[in-house]
């Protein structure tokens, strides 16, 4: 028989698991609410079907976080209402895989990644046509971001078009393409290339035909020889030891390329910079040139040049005249050498004359102009 302790107990034990059981469930589906996360915001401009709230969120294969709301860009932001039809998704990355980075260091990391070209990129799981958001690098100049006019409020990565919307995208262009070809367009091009089937046909019957298709064999003929004689080479062990070789000289090469690069990006400026001073150097002189001053000096630099220029043919003439004087004296000197020989001679010894008269007269004054004195008298001679 139960007593009432009994329901007591049993009414306890329900309640106190009923509470546990509520418990395990708002920690485990609730916790989510009460953890950090990133949030990151992304814009499409093509359909997102297939992709729902809580699809992963991956880099490389690697599970990052979550989709948390799927929205349009104009029921957030004024500024897109008249402009952008775009789909704004918001994604919910985990921290723990980012070094647990405050909110500012992720915003400038996020920024630095776009540059180098992280984007999004819709991508279906399979047959199953669900899709969810991979982080993925792309060249960057190829694949630019959405035009937008708005600045958004967390961090934003740029999409790019799924797999399945460049295949309707290039559908749609050559359906486009080919629609604007017209009927008569497309039977005048099949005539074309039945005209020119007919007359490559017409020619290789030819004499001419036949012999192009001769020279035609031979060449093939010469190129597989050349195949042939080029694999052998690439399979000699010579060739084998040669490739290292080459290798190592190219790696040797680009080692001195990068260890001078130093020194090539200073000569590089050294020589930007002489090509400054010059072309400042050029401006000045130019500048120089066309003052008035200068022109006027240069107009006056003409006629001294004549001038110049006609003294220096006075002073030929000149030099001319001289020289034939030159000639002439010594012509004369050459046929009155035995003259001029016999007065030198004569001068000569009047000098000498003249010298011994001098010294006499320094002697005897008396005797230059009186002769000599008379002789002496003697008893004998009286």
């Amino acid at each position: 028989m139960i007593r009432k302790q009994d329901y007591f107990r049993l009414g306890a034990f329900i309640i106190i698991g009923t509470c546990m059981l509520i418990a395990i469930i708002i920690v485990l589906g609730a916790g989510r609410y009460f953890s950090k996360s990133y949030t990151v915001e992304s814009y499409f401009n093509e359909s997102v079907n297939g992709l729902e709230i809580g699809s992963p969120v991956k880099l490389r294969g690697v599970n990052v976080g979550r989709v948390s709301d799927i929205n349009f860009v104009a029921n957030k932001y004024d500024e897109a209402r008249s402009s952008a039809r775009y789909v704004l998704v918001t994604t919910e990355i985990n921290p723990q895989l980012f070094n647990e980075m405050d909110d500012d260091e992720f915003l400038k990391s996020i920024d630095e990644e776009v540059q180098r070209g992280l984007r999004v990129r819709p991508t279906s799981l399979g047959l199953t046509g669900q899709l969810f958001l991979n982080f993925v690098y792309t060249d960057p100049t190829q694949n630019r971001p959405l035009p937008i006019g708005w600045e958004p409020d967390v961090a934003y990565i740029p999409s790019v078009p799924s797999t399945l919307g460049r295949v309707e995208s290039a559908v749609t262009t050559i359906s486009k393409t080919l629609s604007g070809i017209r009927q008569e367009d497309i039977t005048s091009i099949i005539e074309d290339v039945k005209s020119i089937v007919d007359t490559i046909d017409h020619f290789m019957r030819t004499e001419g035909g036949r012999e192009a298709g001769n020279r035609l064999l031979s060449i093939l003929v010469s190129t597989d020889r050349l195949i042939s004689r080029v694999n052998t080479l690439m399979a000699s062990p010579e060739t084998e030891r040669l490739i290292p070789e080459v290798v190592g000289a190219i790696s040797g090469v680009n080692r001195i390329v990068n260890e001078s690069s130093d020194d090539l990006i200073a000569a590089s400026k050294e020589a930007r910079q002489a090509m400054e001073n010059l072309n400042k150097t050029s401006a000045i002189i130019s500048k120089e040139i066309q003052n008035e001053k200068t022109q006027q000096a240069i107009a006056q630099i003409g006629p001294a040049l004549i001038n110049i220029s006609e003294a220096s043919n006075d002073l030929a003439a000149a030099v001319a005249k001289v020289h034939a004087l030159a000639n002439r004296l010594n012509s004369i000197a050459a046929s009155e050498e035995g003259t001029i020989h016999s007065i030198l001679e004569d001068t000569r010894e009047i000098m000498q004359n003249v010298k011994e008269l001098t010294g006499d007269a320094k002697r005897y004054p008396s005797g230059v102009f009186f002769g000599k004195p008379p002789s002496k008298a003697t008893p004998d001679t009286e």
